[in-house]
């Protein structure tokens, strides 16, 4: 009776109870291929939000764990999720207007919100409402997401900073900003990409 009861509130804690060695290389390079993308990719959503990058690495991290305790599936990876970043993004700063602290109080906010709602609706499998969603809506919503990343991104490569916190003010000074680039950033940067693609060549079977 206990067995099945933490097997409801903790089915993941059961499966690590009855973990085989012979799964542990397979693991290991399983976690280092997720590892490789998801660290960067929820430094660039915590940036999306407004947070620090800090922030991103505790949001990548910690709910992996309480997934892998919790969860039901072996397979899924949770973490940040660029369109949540992107709406908190769009409330919270014109709320906090430049204020360091509340824009983390109204963040923490409406972060809980955000995890309440999603608990109500996994109660009630709500989940079947994302199908009325045209696939125009959603295209238009991750590439504009993916936009935003990207132009936030570009002055980290090239090394220079942006005054401007909106998109389309910082597209428009791209092209001033790319002349002031910091050089040894751009060669770091050049040197990264090589790397990545010489790996990707040359040893596929990487994680």
């Amino acid at each position: 009776m206990q067995r099945k009861s933490l097997q409801s509130i903790a089915p993941g804690l059961m499966n690590l109870l009855a973990y085989e060695r012979s799964w542990l290389k397979p693991d290991i390079r399983a976690g280092l291929s997720v590892a490789a993308v998801a660290l960067p990719v929820a430094i660039a959503y915590a940036e999306l939000a407004g947070v620090s990058a800090i922030v991103g690495l505790y949001s990548c991290i910690l709910p992996m764990i309480a997934y892998a305790i919790f969860g039901s599936s072996r397979q899924l990876i949770v973490g940040p999720d660029a369109a949540t970043c992107a709406v908190i993004a769009a409330v919270v700063t014109p709320l906090a207007a430049g204020h360091t602290e509340l824009h983390w109080q109204l963040t923490i906010v409406m972060t809980l919100m955000m995890g309440t709602w999603c608990l109500i609706a996994s109660r009630f499998k709500l989940g079947a409402i994302a199908d009325l969603l045209s696939r125009p809506i959603l295209n238009g919503l991750l590439n504009g997401v993916a936009l935003t990343i990207i132009v936030n991104q570009i002055s980290k490569i090239f090394g220079f900073s942006s005054p401007s916190s909106e998109l389309i003010e910082r597209i428009y000074a791209l092209p001033v900003n790319l002349l002031n680039s910091h050089w040894p950033t751009v060669l770091m940067s050049l040197l990264t990409l090589l790397i990545l693609l010489g790996v990707h060549y040359t040893r596929p079977n990487w994680p």
